[in-house]
Formats: C-alpha cells, sequence, structure tokens
C-alpha cells in the first residue's frame, strides 16, 4: 500500500497521472503533502537515475556554466553575505560543481557533497573541495557552516524533513538554510496539469508554499526568514499553446545542459544583456512571488540563538 513518506500516513487520494512515465500522483490526506505513488520503486533505481552526470562533456559544461548562470549565483551569494556572519558553505547535493566554482571564486570557503561518483569526479577534475559524502555521514558532526544550499535537493529524497533538521544542525548560529524546488502550486503545473515536465521518476516529492513553510516549522527551530514562488518559464506557454504537451523532455541530462536555443535560455540571455529586461524581470517575480504561482520555491530559513 502507498504511503506519504513524510507522515507515513496510508490515507491518500490521487490527485492526478503523469502523461510521461504514467506516474500516479497522490496527495496524502492526513499531512497535505503531495508525493509520487511509487516513489519506493523510484528510490530503488536512484543510482541509474543520476548516471547522466557520466555522459556530460566539456560543451555540455559550457553551456550549463553560463554567463547568466554565474552572474545570479554572484548575485545570491552577495546576498547570502548579508545575513550570515562568515563565509563557510555547504552545498548538499552539489552536482557538476557550478555554485561551487562561483563561491571559490568570490572568497568562499566552499565544500560540496553529493551522492553521485560521477558529479563528485566532474567537481574534482576542476579542484574543487567535493566529496561523494552522505549528508548524514558522521563525518560532518563536527563542522559547522554559515550557508548550507540546498538546490533543486528535497524533492528527491525520503523523509525531506530530516534533511531540514540535519541542516539545522549543522548551522551556526544565525546561519542560513538556503533551499529551493519546484512549485507544485505554481501556474505552470495548473496550466499543464499531467504534461508538466518537473514529473519525473526522481521527483518523490511535490512541495507548495504552505507545505513547506509547515515542514520548516513543525520539524525544526528554523527561522523563516522568506519562503517565495519565483519566476515564470516562456516555455510553459509554449507548451500550452501547443495543446498542453511539453515537449521537452524532463530528465535532468537535458533540461540541465540545454544551450542557447532553448526559449527559457534565449530569454535569459536577452535579461543579461539588458538592464531594462532586468529590472522588468525583478518586477514581474515580485507579482509572481506573491501570487505564489512562480515555478521555483525558493526558502530562506535561519538558525536562531536559541536552537543552538
Amino acid at each position: 500500500m502507498t504511503t506519504c513518506h513524510v507522515c507515513g500516513s496510508s490515507r491518500s487520494e490521487e490527485v492526478l497521472t503523469t502523461e510521461r512515465h504514467s506516474l500516479g500522483v497522490n496527495r496524502c490526506l492526513s499531512c497535505g503533502f503531495v508525493y509520487l505513488a511509487s516513489w519506493e520503486k523510484s528510490l530503488e533505481h536512484a543510482d541509474a537515475l543520476y548516471d547522466y552526470y557520466g555522459q556530460i562533456t566539456d560543451e555540455d559544461m559550457r553551456a550549463r556554466h553560463s554567463a547568466e548562470n554565474q552572474q545570479s549565483q554572484e548575485r545570491l551569494l552577495e546576498e547570502l553575505a548579508r545575513h550570515a556572519r562568515g563565509r563557510t558553505l555547504l552545498d548538499v547535493g552539489c552536482g557538476d560543481g557550478q555554485f561551487l566554482e562561483t563561491a571559490r571564486r568570490r572568497g568562499w570557503d566552499a565544500l560540496g557533497i553529493d551522492l553521485s561518483e560521477p558529479a563528485v569526479l566532474l567537481c574534482q577534475r576542476r579542484g574543487l573541495a567535493a566529496s561523494k559524502t552522505d549528508f548524514f555521514d558522521r563525518s560532518l558532526d563536527a563542522k559547522r557552516f554559515d550557508v548550507i544550499i540546498m538546490s533543486e535537493l528535497i524533492e528527491h529524497v525520503r523523509s525531506p524533513q530530516r534533511f531540514l533538521r540535519r541542516a539545522s544542525d549543522l548551522l551556526e548560529t544565525g546561519g542560513i538554510l538556503y533551499l529551493t524546488t519546484p512549485n507544485f502550486g505554481s501556474l505552470a503545473r495548473r496550466m499543464l496539469g499531467g504534461s508538466w515536465s518537473v514529473f519525473h521518476p526522481e521527483h518523490i516529492g511535490y512541495f507548495e508554499r504552505s507545505t513547506l513553510r509547515k515542514m520548516a516549522s513543525e520539524h525544526t527551530a528554523l527561522r523563516e526568514i522568506k519562503i517565495e514562488a519565483r519566476n515564470l518559464s516562456p516555455s510553459t506557454f509554449a507548451a500550452w499553446i501547443r495543446g498542453h504537451r511539453d515537449e521537452r523532455s524532463c530528465a535532468p541530462s537535458t533540461a540541465k545542459s540545454a544551450a542557447g536555443g532553448g526559449l527559457d535560455q534565449q530569454l535569459r540571455s536577452a535579461i543579461h544583456k539588458s538592464r531594462a529586461l532586468s529590472a522588468s524581470k525583478d518586477v514581474m517575480n515580485n507579482l509572481v512571488s506573491r501570487s505564489g504561482l512562480g515555478d521555483t520555491l525558493v526558502a530562506w530559513l535561519q538558525k536562531p540563538a536559541s536552537a543552538t
């Protein structure tokens, strides 16, 4: 019997069946969390789902590490520096190390961990401090960090609340947990239904702003600075116009390595080159965040002094 991997309840209702992969998506009637009905099977094959890191070429890396992405990461690091007391950083699920590389260039003492050996090797070949280490490994117990990054991570794991508690334990007093995850409450998901490109066997949990806020407040002592729903993808509207079908592959190897030909990437490049477009984007993001309809949930959570 399918159970919620957050609260363990077997009481659920089916929300939809995805168009690609024919995956059942359920909502827990006890805690409200939305999850993949076949999440246990997905975890059994998790290693195979991340083999794509071993197939990334130098050309892929150049496309992934674009000037637009680096500029966005630099702005994030500047904002993090204004909140955190120091410059030690842990990137949990560091992937190919793009953020680690930017952080190192900006003077951060940055460490990355990932369970994918090919991903870690990509980092190490560029001289980045990365290792194949489980987030709960005892080797991390004595360490403390000013910033912990969980970018597109918690939708992949069983017991995401346990990851939030672990982050709280490893943060310095006043430290910041910065995390992002796809927004199940987004306009894109509402428009595209079962053809939403985020649906994939590797994504076993689907967060809304309310469920993320509830998880942080009920399972950790972390204080919410803000939880936003940011960004609208132009490709969402293109897919909807094509008849509610998103023809892009949702496999990370395709989505994360897409070169400049994609609609979203073209728009990012145009915004990067135009101050007017960049200002317009900031206004749009503010409106989207207030509505809660953005593609990505972005949470800033801080460890208060009372949590030590």
